[in-house]
């Protein structure tokens, strides 16, 4: 495929990212964090574990580990993990192909962030790369009822945005992002793991 087709074209009237995997890599960092909350429960993280559940909603994930976790220790492991995250932070490495697009049309098409990652976590991460001024609203996990793989987070963002969902361009990197965006309607969605680049 050319690289147009992995761009706006003329029918585009919002562009959506997902954050973690997609404009920063973040997830060796989320990987690590868990690793060492997770052996505390004896429990190893391995790279299908990983897969599969790195970008599930917190409460399935934790209770897969710890089956009689409550929703409060879950919340206090999250509390643990955002405190953790932050002190990497200088190890985040942008995704500049993707970013490149951003920088692009910044200013040209709406564009906002929609991720399943909390805000105190995913602002940091958009600092930390200094590409935060870049889109008009950040949707987290903070502000739906249910995460992705449900299609809440898009169907907010499309509202924040104004825009009909069939008139958006999505960005994603897993099979739950793009179930997430493909439930809420999205034109078109692009896997940017099949997306050739330098």
């Amino acid at each position: 495929m050319s690289d147009a087709t992995h761009l706006p074209d003329e029918t585009t009237r919002a562009i959506l990212f997902d954050c973690d995997g997609t404009l920063v890599d973040t997830m060796p960092i989320h990987r690590e964090v868990w690793h060492q909350l997770f052996l505390r429960y004896d429990f190893v993280i391995t790279d299908e574990w990983w897969q599969e559940w790195a970008n599930l909603p917190l409460l399935p994930m934790v209770l897969h580990v710890i089956p009689d976790a409550t929703p409060e220790l879950a919340e206090q492991l999250n509390i643990e993990a955002m405190e953790m995250y932050n002190e990497l932070l200088h190890m985040i490495e942008p995704l500049e192909h993707v970013i490149e697009v951003a920088r692009q049309f910044h200013g040209r098409v709406p564009m906002a962030v929609v991720t399943g990652g909390y805000r105190d976590v995913v602002v940091p991460s958009l600092d930390a790369t200094g590409i935060t001024h870049l889109f008009d609203y950040i949707v987290t996990a903070d502000e739906v009822r249910h995460s992705k793989p449900a299609p809440d987070l898009y169907q907010l963002a499309m509202r924040k945005l104004g825009v009909a969902p069939e008139d958006c361009l999505v960005y994603e990197d897993s099979e739950v992002g793009m179930a997430s965006a493909r439930d809420a309607g999205a034109g078109r969605i692009v896997d940017i793991r099949e997306w050739p680049h330098d």
